[in-house]
């Protein structure tokens, strides 16, 4: 495990957008490690049907539907990058927001209960994930997962998960 620094873009959300940042990046020879992309619409959808299943809605319909209109015009890429400060620069340099925060980088054994192994640690140390992406090859030998969690909660990560 690793600290590292994600990049958060916000990008239009329209047809060759991705493929602009892609050709930016590219540009400043910067590699892309992992990637998480979410349309801020379905994010918005999505609290709104949590905080009415949970009883607590207090938007009116009409911030809702303003809000909702909004947000379909943008998504929120999350980029781990071989070159963060390289990648923000370039980025910066076309105009992009972008924004830095640090995530922990888990390069795992790809085999059954290993991300659960790690999450259960967190749990145990009172340490909540706020979000998680990664994938691995169908065959390889390990897996990458990039974790959020409070900035706070950090100090305490070598400890919660000691020996894993």
């Amino acid at each position: 495990m690793e600290q590292r620094l994600q990049l958060s873009v916000i990008l239009n959300n329209a047809p060759g957008e991705l493929s602009k940042l892609c050709d930016v990046l590219k540009a400043a020879s910067v590699n892309i490690l992992a990637m998480s992309i979410q349309n801020a619409r379905d994010a918005v959808k999505e609290l709104f049907k949590i905080r009415e299943k949970m009883d607590r809605r207090v938007a009116l319909a009409q911030s809702y539907q303003s809000i909702l209109k909004d947000s379909s015009d943008y998504s929120m890429i999350r980029l781990l990058v071989d070159q963060t400060d390289g990648a923000e620069k370039a980025l910066l340099e076309e105009n992009h927001l972008v924004d830095k925060e640090p995530v922990l980088v888990f390069r795992l054994a790809h085999q059954p209960g290993m991300l659960g192994k790690v999450a259960k640690r967190f749990g145990e140390g009172k340490i909540n994930i706020d979000y998680i992406y990664g994938s691995a090859m169908e065959g390889a030998k390990e897996s990458i997962f990039v974790v959020h969690v409070a900035e706070t909660d950090l100090s305490r990560i070598q400890e919660v998960l000691g020996d894993l």
